[in-house]
């Protein structure tokens, strides 16, 4: 078989591969190892829990597998399929497995399938009282957090049909106003000029915008050692038997910067001075230098988005001091398997020599957030 032939049958049999993933013949490590990105595995992994897992709805569960493979359904339309499924308002006259499998019976490429599904959930969302408001509350605004190579970010923004387009007439008549000016910008230059204009941001910069506050990292000295913690001022041993706070040896090598933090090679982060003292956020200032993103392998929040995580929890007696905690994302610090001792589910953050790392749940070795920026974080600079 050539690898067209090969790629051919592979499309019409992706019950087949949900079931693989299912039953532990394709883990999502194997799939990454494949190629594909770890989105695409968690995505593979988390389709065939819903045709696979457990359900109440088994009878509608078997028929929506049963159809999807007779239909030759790819992996792709079956996401098209759950997607729209998912979409489907609570007190809709059909169930979400009576509608799994009617989609599941959607026939054609993998665009027509999205379209006739968001067409028919649409349809029978349309029924359902109230659905204005419903769909309403779902609104959203996702700012990006990842940056391509051309310096730029992108905001996803999610509201009612009627309202978006309101939103987009206004913003086109900006748009007109702001080409007729300028004669050179494009449209979607313009539209995008339209709504800074309307979000307060003029050329480019917010009004009112907080200007960022410089930190400088300065790495604990091989001739000091942390001694003790009085209050909010660290004390440190020194090789010739003396001892010396933390501002007094700050003081010695970053006299003339606002902000300095103390990082350790191995203990991380230790403390944090400037002119006065500094009370509020003062952790969360050290973490989030210290790791820049969340430090769960992959992900891209950064460290301002985070929240503040104890590497031991608190009901196991976490304490909440810099070397027990981190800044990981609201999504991989609700996953995190917070007892050790425990079977392991989604895998865990802990802090070793050189800053916060990840314990995979299947047992493999200890990985870390690879992400190009976290290069120049605190630790990064501290440990090069």
């Amino acid at each position: 078989m050539d690898v067209v032939s090969a790629l051919e049958a592979l499309q019409g049999r992706g019950m087949e591969v949900l079931s693989a993933i299912a039953d532990g013949r394709l883990t999502r490590q194997r799939l990454i190892d494949l190629g594909h990105p770890q989105s695409t595995a968690r995505a593979w992994a988390r389709l065939s829990e819903v045709f696979f897992g457990p359900t109440r709805s088994r009878r509608l569960q078997a028929a929506a597998v049963a159809a999807a493979r007779d239909g030759g359904l790819s992996v792709d339309a079956l996401r098209a399929v759950d997607k729209h499924a998912r979409k489907l308002l609570k007190d809709a006259s059909v169930s979400e497995w009576e509608l799994r499998l009617e989609l599941c019976g959607l026939t054609g490429t993998v665009d027509e399938i999205e379209r006739q599904a968001a067409a028919r959930v649409r349809e029978i969302n349309r029924t359902v009282a109230d659905a204005e408001r419903k769909a309403f509350g779902r609104r959203s605004l996702k700012g990006g957090k990842n940056t391509d190579a051309q310096g730029l970010r992108t905001i996803t923004v999610t509201l009612p049909e009627r309202l978006m387009a309101t939103t987009l007439a206004r913003l086109r008549v900006t748009a007109g106003r702001l080409r007729g000016q300028d004669a050179k910008l494009s449209y979607e230059q313009a539209m995008a000029d339209a709504f800074l204009s309307h979000v307060g941001t003029g050329a480019g910069v917010a009004a009112g915008t907080v200007p960022p506050i410089p930190l400088v990292v300065i790495g604990l000295p091989d001739w000091a050692r942390i001694h003790r913690q009085e209050g909010d001022e660290t004390i440190f041993a020194l090789t010739d038997g003396t001892t010396v706070t933390g501002a007094e040896l700050v003081a010695g090598q970053m006299a003339e910067h606002h902000l300095v933090g103390v990082y350790g090679p191995v203990e991380g982060p230790v403390n944090l001075y400037r002119s006065e003292r500094l009370a509020s956020g003062k952790q969360r200032m050290l973490l989030a230098a210290e790791t820049i993103l969340c430090p769960t392998p992959g992900c891209t929040t950064s460290a301002d988005e985070c929240q503040v995580h104890h590497l031991v929890a608190w009901q196991h007696g976490g304490e909440t001091n810099v070397a027990s905690m981190s800044v990981v994302c609201r999504v991989h610090n609700a996953r995190n398997d917070d007892d050790p001792n425990a079977p392991p589910r989604n895998g865990r953050l802990e802090r070793q020599d050189g800053g916060v790392v990840f314990h995979p749940p299947d047992g493999r070795a200890v990985e870390t957030n690879r992400h190009p920026i976290r290069e120049l974080s605190a630790m990064a600079l501290v440990n090069a």
